[in-house]
């Protein structure tokens, strides 16, 4: 790898790692606490600590990947590569699984319904997250598991041929597309209809109380209208993410080191962009952070 390369993409990771370290380490110190207050949500603000737990150990992996990367440690061993590709790949679908989880807590809190059915479900899921997010990272670490047997790198001898990473990654496709559809898919849509609920009925309620005589003000107009804003946010993040590590593995754009860096940064991005996400859409996290950065 050139030399010019070698530092513009050191540059680049010391930037994003700790941005992305730093913010979400602040969500799981802030979450934590507000977990032990009584006052607070405890399933909402341990979810919230989960993710944050979960976008750190992400955004670390990423660093430890790319600095593997950029020195071309990977050919020394191959079987670092897969075990670091697993190990991704499994922090990644535990992410879009917790992102399901936030979406339906959001939904089961804002969706207004008497009807029984309805009311057990929303006590059942109370109940029942913490093995929720237990079981979505035993699935997790289930499906990613075969990634370590069924991908192979291959090392071109012709140096001419090789892509900006010095080697090929192949991954068998029948695997890729049951990953995808368990990992992500299936998380994806019943993050997409929580979503839909819940845009619905916050929608719904702007509507009534823009119609109605109460004093709705300003501000809490712009709580509802940013709430929104943020769901529709994380969720097109969710699929960026997913369509840019497509991408990734697509063997004709590896070849090209500009779309492969453009990609590169995108990906060691993902954890903090999670991070400033989850900050300005949680005003209590908002103040929290500003305040700490102030100090």
């Amino acid at each position: 790898m050139k030399l010019e390369l070698i530092i513009t993409r050191s540059v680049i990771l010391v930037i994003t790692g700790v941005t992305g370290t730093f913010i979400n380490s602040i969500i799981v110190l802030l979450n934590f606490r507000f977990w032990r207050d009584v006052t607070t949500s405890k399933s909402y603000n341990r979810l919230l600590f989960v993710i944050g737990l979960t976008n750190t150990i992400l955004q670390a992996h990423f660093i430890f990947d790319a600095i593997l990367k950029i020195y071309s440690l990977y050919l020394l061993n191959e079987n670092l590569l897969l075990c670091v590709i697993t190990f991704g790949f499994t922090l990644v679908d535990v992410n879009i699984w917790n992102t399901t989880w936030l979406s339906l807590l959001c939904c089961v809190r804002l969706v207004n319904s008497s009807h029984c059915f309805y009311l057990k479900i929303k006590a059942k899921f109370f109940s029942s997250l913490p093995l929720l997010i237990v079981g979505s990272v035993l699935f997790a670490v289930t499906i990613n598991l075969p990634l370590f047997w069924t991908t192979k790198l291959h090392i071109p001898t012709n140096t001419t041929d090789s892509p900006a990473s010095g080697y090929f990654i192949s991954l068998d496709a029948y695997y890729i597309i049951f990953s995808s559809l368990f990992g992500f898919s299936v998380p994806f849509c019943m993050t997409c209809v929580s979503i839909g609920f819940s845009i619905s009925t916050l929608l719904g309620h702007i509507r009534r109380m823009e119609g109605s005589d109460s004093h709705l003000t300003s501000a809490q107009l712009q709580g509802h209208y940013r709430a929104v804003k943020t769901m529709v946010i994380r969720v097109f993040l969710d699929f960026l993410f997913f369509l840019i590590i497509v991408l990734g593995v697509s063997v004709p754009l590896i070849f090209n080191s500009t779309t492969y860096s453009v990609l590169w940064l995108a990906v060691l991005m993902y954890p903090t962009s999670q991070a400033f996400i989850l900050v300005f859409g949680n005003p209590k996290l908002k103040s929290a952070v500003c305040g700490l950065m102030k100090c």
